[in-house]
């Protein structure tokens, strides 16, 4: 193994473990988000904070 692959490894053991989509509480439209971006004129990158979370949904949960 050389050494390239011993700082990646290392790197790995300090990483998070990966969050499933069925774990996320908070969804986000992207395609809606880019559409609005573009009919403003604007890149997603240069919306407001208050114009991203318009696209933004909890998701409920349902207990069985």
């Amino acid at each position: 193994m050389n050494g390239q692959m011993k700082k990646y490894k290392k790197s790995l053991e300090g990483m998070s473990e990966p969050i499933m989509l069925s774990q996320m509480e908070k969804t986000m439209d992207l395609r809606a988000l880019m559409q609005y971006a573009k009919n403003k004129g604007v890149k997603v990158s240069q919306l407001t904070e208050s114009e991203r979370l318009q696209h933004s949904h909890v998701k409920s949960r349902i207990s069985l």
